[in-house]
């Protein structure tokens, strides 16, 4: 009695695994270029690195590259309450007693640099650059979040894949329990197979309920990513990877000196080295400035030699200001700015290098699994027929239930490989995607 009630849980088990699916939370079926689109919308570090591209947009004017003259306005009103005494020399003596002065002062100011070394054009450059480094830094995060995205959801695939494939090795070795239990009720079986068929059992579904936590894991991690409620299931509108290739390394490489942004940000790096080297150069330069103004002053007194006074009018002129020596700083600025460009150039170097680098290295593993992929897909109708043989010889009593499981495990090990390497395919054509900046045309 206690073994029949185990048999119907063992069997109830297997209905739950296989149908949890199906009576979970509300289901979201998306295709990889839904995801994206949402996450670009609504991804909060995509926000942030949009506004930080916008301030150095924001930052990039003449004005602050120094072009531009400033131009001052301020105003001052003032009041004095005294007690004074005055003697003179005649014996006179004046004093008042809370003497009220009073005293009005307006100007207007304007100083205009218009030459220090041709500074401010290398100014104007280096902010130009800084906001294409901005707009640069957008592209990378995009292109990044894409990657990301890609990633997640050909792993969710996979593991969706992988979960079919142990609910099918579930099956069988719920049919083999099965079997191995009647055949104990009749006589023909023995506990000692039964034991074993239920030990199988019992593995087969812990595999299973732990690929469903990690598709909820992967859908948590989806959810984060395009800003989702964490309790929602998302699901690939596709069940299977397909592949898209890749082309040769030099072809690869071509495309990578092109549009790769980690190159690209090498090359403007090289050219802000070059701009603040610019700079401290022309620090070596007299700077030559223009000025002028207007002031209005007026004063009351009632105590003094004058009850008041007005006057008012303007000043300009030009100044003209030469650093004779600052005891060597400037030298050393312009000997860590050169080092600095020459570093930015080896950068260059060094990035084409890494690109080609690990352009081929992908391109090499491309290969590998793909050789791999396709002798795995000549095996796999043999490890069919295979099943379907053991089975029937395990009805008949011809193969043991070791024999049977060794060819079960066999087989769900063929069927696991071709899909990972499947996903480890798809994986290195979007990493390679990347490195080209072909991604998110490739997903669009």
């Amino acid at each position: 009695m206690l073994k029949k009630k185990m048999m119907k849980n063992n069997f109830r088990l297997l209905l739950i695994l296989l149908l949890l699916p199906l009576i979970s939370g509300a289901q979201h079926n998306y295709t990889l270029d839904e995801l994206v689109r949402i996450s670009l919308e609504q991804n909060y570090q995509l926000q942030i690195v949009r506004n930080q591209q916008q301030m150095a947009e924001n930052q990039n004017t003449a004005g602050n590259a120094g072009m531009l003259p400033q131009v001052n306005l301020g105003a001052q009103r003032s009041w004095q309450i005294l007690d004074t005494e005055t003697n003179f020399f005649t014996g006179e003596t004046r004093s008042g007693s809370n003497a009220l002065n009073t005293s009005l002062n307006a100007f207007i100011e304007m100083d205009w640099t218009v030459f220090d070394g041709f500074s401010m054009f290398a100014r104007r450059d280096r902010l130009g650059y800084l906001a294409q480094l901005g707009e640069l830094d957008t592209k990378y995060w995009i292109e990044q979040t894409v990657a990301d995205i890609a990633h997640v959801w050909y792993q969710l695939i996979r593991e969706k894949q992988l979960l079919e494939s142990f609910k099918q090795s579930l099956e069988i070795s719920g049919f083999r329990l099965n079997l191995e239990d009647q055949k104990r009720r009749v006589g023909t079986g023995n506990a000692l197979r039964y034991h074993q068929a239920l030990i199988d059992f019992n593995a087969d579904s812990s595999m299973v309920s732990n690929q469903q936590m990690l598709i909820r894991d992967l859908q948590i991690q989806i959810n984060r990513i395009v800003n989702f409620d964490p309790s929602v299931e998302i699901h690939p509108s596709v069940k299977n990877i397909n592949l898209q290739g890749l082309s040769d390394v030099d072809h690869l490489l071509e495309k990578a000196l092109i549009n790769n942004q980690e190159l690209e940000r090498a090359k403007l790096d090289e050219m802000i080295a070059d701009a603040n080297l610019r700079i401290e150069r022309g620090n070596r330069y007299p700077q030559l400035s223009v000025f002028g103004g207007y002031t209005f002053n007026r004063q009351t007194s009632e105590l003094g030699f004058v009850e008041s006074s007005r006057n008012y009018g303007g000043d300009f002129g030009v100044r003209v200001r030469f650093n004779l020596y600052d005891g060597g700083r400037q030298n050393t600025r312009i000997r860590n700015s050169l080092l600095e460009q020459e570093n930015a150039a080896i950068g260059i170097h060094d990035t084409h290098a890494l690109l080609y680098s690990e352009i081929s290295r992908f391109a090499n593993m491309y290969k590998s699994y793909m050789l791999q992929y396709r002798l795995l897909q000549q095996s796999f109708e043999s490890v069919r027929l295979t099943m379907e043989i053991a089975q029937q010889q395990l009805e008949t009593g011809a193969i043991s239930g070791f024999d049977f499981r060794q060819t079960q495990l066999g087989a769900l090990q063929v069927e696991n490989q071709i899909i990972n390497l499947m996903f480890s395919m798809k994986t290195i054509e979007i990493d390679v995607f990347r490195l080209t900046g072909e991604l998110p045309g490739i997903i669009f």
